[in-house]
């Protein structure tokens, strides 16, 4: 006969109650009691029947996850999967499995979502992005389904539970590195506006330049792909005093920019400066490594996860918002430059 609950109580020597209560993660459960609960459970070899418990509670125990595009185009994105694996290791801790969109367009997640709440495929959802008219963000505010966001919403943000980075004062304070070590003509490389994370960098751009006495930006919004890095490139190779420092937004853009600059001849950051977002392995791995804003997406991950677990246990609890800071990591895409190579 296989150990029971009954068991295992009797050797931590509390009620079988309680030992449900440990399974669950009930916030009312000490976290010495759960300790010695777990312990106990791991030295009797006992499982508990998951499926059965969550029967019981009419519970799925899994997460879903929404991706602002497909999942395959999202895991070239070095952010993704950095952010996944923060939310993973928290849910895995809670025994919670993940749920990905999988949609090839914009309607076909948003039809996903729709069956995972109307079919109670997941207990509650995160969202990885935040946009204007989101059609995913409205269904779930209508249905008061559980969620939370990764980035600030652009609407409803004191109903709504979000991580995010302070991005206004990121971008500002990598804008402000690049005049700090002598560049006075920065040009600044976003994303659509329709995503509250371009809109806060770009902000942010404009408020170091401002702050710093400098009337001219010079803003490209582009989607990442190699032919758009090109043509960026030509548009700066055809300015009579071209920037000798770039911002970029996405790690995946400035690779792009690197590989474009290469083409043309031209050397970072010996003729030019370039700086970019996220920090993985990618940018430390670049010819040369790149000078970042190290947005610590496993943290933003994690915390995520944690914030909808306990929005979870306690639907009332009040809707908060979590800012994961951000640092500057220096490498040597950038270089301090003279008065004299300010103006090209």
């Amino acid at each position: 006969m296989g150990v029971t609950i009954k068991d295992v109580a009797k050797r931590a020597k509390v009620a079988p109650s309680t030992v449900s209560r440990v399974i669950a993660d009930h916030p009312k459960i000490t976290q010495e009691t759960k300790e010695r609960v777990r312990r106990i459970m791991d030295e009797l070899g006992y499982h508990p029947n998951l499926l059965a418990r969550n029967l019981v509670r009419q519970s799925s125990q899994t997460i879903g996850i929404v991706t602002k595009e497909t999942t395959k185009h999202s895991l070239y994105d070095p952010f993704f999967p950095a952010a996944l694996k923060g939310m993973g290791n928290l849910l895995h801790e809670k025994d919670y499995s993940i749920q990905l969109t999988t949609g090839e367009t914009k309607e076909e997640i948003y039809q996903e979502v729709v069956k995972m709440v109307q079919g109670k495929n997941v207990d509650g959802i995160i969202v990885l992005y935040s946009r204007d008219d989101d059609p995913v963000l409205t269904y779930l505010l209508d249905c008061d389904f559980p969620f939370v966001m990764l980035g600030k919403p652009t609407v409803h943000v004191n109903e709504i539970m979000y991580v995010d980075n302070d991005n206004v004062k990121a971008a500002r304070e990598i804008t402000e590195h690049l005049l700090s070590i002598g560049h006075r003509q920065i040009a600044y490389i976003g994303g659509d506006l329709k995503f509250e994370v371009h809109k806060d960098r770009e902000q942010g751009y404009r408020e170091a330049l401002q702050m710093a006495g400098v009337q001219e930006t010079l803003i490209f919004r582009e989607s990442i792909t190699k032919e758009s890095g090109e043509k960026i490139v030509e548009q700066l190779l055809k300015m009579k005093h071209r920037p000798t420092a770039v911002v970029t937004t996405d790690e995946l853009m400035c690779l792009s920019i690197l590989s474009a600059l290469y083409a043309k001849g031209l050397r970072v950051p010996e003729d030019i400066a370039i700086t970019t977002f996220t920090d993985s392995l990618i940018s430390e791995l670049a010819s040369p490594p790149l000078t970042t804003v190290n947005i610590n997406p496993f943290q933003l991950g994690y915390e995520a996860a944690k914030s909808l677990v306990e929005l979870l246990q306690d639907p009332d609890m009040m809707k908060r918002n979590i800012l994961v800071p951000t640092s500057i990591v220096t490498r040597e895409s950038c270089k301090k430059i003279t008065e004299n190579e300010a103006v090209i």
